[in-house]
């Protein structure tokens, strides 16, 4: 992305924790896949992407509206809460198959309203693709401007078409 987006600061923090299963890292377990769980999970690890985001907007004289967030799949799910329940709204997100979790427990948490883009592919067999009408309907059933592109025949990753759709979103709403 940094590349199409060339007069921006592309931060990319790590998830914190090991996977408990195979190499990489997570910003919440995986074990119990219960929505009740992972809900909790987003909102444990939103005090960690908080904190490092005022940390990163104060050192880079940056305020949130000059700010978009991008996610891909746990990513993508921690990317829309925070910018929903942050008190500053931010440019936009951009979420890669993921999912909006617990709308009903987040909507009365929700103190900001980017528009969102939901891009997933139709062949992810990871996280159900049906996560993106549901999210692009439980956003604006809050009030947020969403957006969903499916991609034909992609699976739990980010093709070239993903990035594109995103970095237009990302410039539609910095205005440029």
């Amino acid at each position: 992305m940094s590349k199409f987006l060339p007069d921006s600061y592309l931060v990319v923090p790590n998830a914190p924790f090991e996977r408990e299963i195979g190499d990489g890292y997570q910003w919440f377990s995986l074990e119990d896949r219960s929505e009740g769980a992972l809900y909790s999970g987003v909102k444990n690890a939103a005090s960690i992407v908080n904190h490092f985001i005022d940390t990163k907007l104060k050192e880079l004289n940056l305020k949130d509206t000059q700010l978009s967030l991008v996610g891909f799949s746990q990513g993508a799910m921690l990317a829309m809460h925070v910018a929903l329940t942050r008190l500053q709204s931010c440019a936009s997100v951009v979420a890669y198959s993921g999912r909006f979790l617990s709308p009903s427990k987040t909507a009365p948490e929700i103190k900001s309203k980017p528009n969102i883009c939901v891009i997933h592919g139709d062949a992810d067999d990871v996280v159900p693709f049906s996560s993106l009408d549901l999210a692009v309907k439980a956003l604006k059933e809050n009030g947020v401007n969403a957006q969903g592109y499916p991609i034909h025949g992609l699976g739990h990753i980010i093709n070239e078409e993903g990035i594109r759709l995103g970095v237009e979103f990302i410039k539609k709403n910095f205005g440029n």
